[in-house]
């Protein structure tokens, strides 16, 4: 099997898109070589890459940018040394990397948010019917519970908590990636009977604001904010999954974690 042939399979597995435009593409190298084996991404960074070719593979798929934009458009920075040394790594060990964004999210359910309940093992706890799995009713357990239970599913030492650190909530909603909303979309979801919303990026001065306010004024609220790659990278891990069951048995898949981005002094 073809790397392109394998990539097909992938696309097949995924919704058709239709002529929406989309940064679903090879990014770099040949794929009409023979698959020696399939790394599984959330963010291919220059560390995943370095893994990747250490596990043999030449495929890697990945979910976010290769190169810094959404379309991973490099014109502007043909001359700059980090292009340069991530691309020539690339080059040099004969790897493709393939993104698959806008098709895994464009499952319904959504397949990056499915993916992560199913590797928390919510499913049992989901309370909507949205195409994207957002809302939880859990157990009873406290907030430093289910933090430390985050950690522990992402291997994060730390995670950045707004408004209550303690006490026993049930009520979740889970917001991965970007959701950066100007407006009250985010604050709306915090208002009534959700207790905490785990987050990837958000803005300061909405719904975190508002959630800082209200546990100010004794309201259990809290908001758990992973960061952008580690909020959906349980999604990619879910990936790897099905991506093995297309690759079949002679191919090995490898899912490669590229770990909390942010160091705390």
């Amino acid at each position: 099997m073809t790397i392109q042939q394998m990539i097909d399979k992938i696309i097949a597995y995924h919704p058709d898109l239709g002529e929406r435009e989309t940064c679903d593409t090879i990014k770099c190298g040949d794929p009409s070589v023979p698959l020696a084996g399939i790394a599984v991404c959330c963010a291919p960074t220059y560390p995943v890459l370095q893994q990747a070719v250490k596990a043999g593979c030449n495929l890697v798929v990945c979910h976010e940018p290769l190169f810094y934009s959404h379309m991973d458009t490099t014109d502007w920075m043909q001359e700059d040394p980090v292009y340069q040394k991530k691309y020539q790594l690339i080059k040099e060990n004969g790897l493709v990397v393939f993104r698959d964004h806008d098709h895994i999210h464009a499952h319904n359910p959504d397949g990056i948010y499915t993916g992560v309940m199913k590797q928390l093992g919510w499913e049992q706890y989901r309370a909507d019917t949205g195409r994207r799995p957002m809302f939880y009713h859990l157990p009873e357990m406290d907030v430093s519970e289910l933090a430390a239970f985050l950690k522990e599913k992402l291997s994060m030492q730390t995670v950045r908590i707004i408004g209550q650190t303690s006490g026993q909530v049930s009520r979740v909603a889970y917001i991965g990636g970007g959701n950066l909303s100007f407006d009250d979309t985010n604050t709306k979801m915090m208002m009534g009977e959700t207790e905490v919303m785990i987050a990837g990026e958000l803005i300061g001065w909405t719904v975190m604001s508002y959630v800082r306010d209200a546990a100010e004024m004794g309201l259990q609220k809290t908001i758990i904010q992973l960061g952008h790659f580690n909020s959906e990278e349980l999604g990619m891990k879910q990936a790897a999954v099905w991506i093995a069951e297309l690759a079949g048995e002679d191919i090995p898949v490898s899912w490669i974690a590229a770990g909390e981005p942010y160091r705390y002094l």
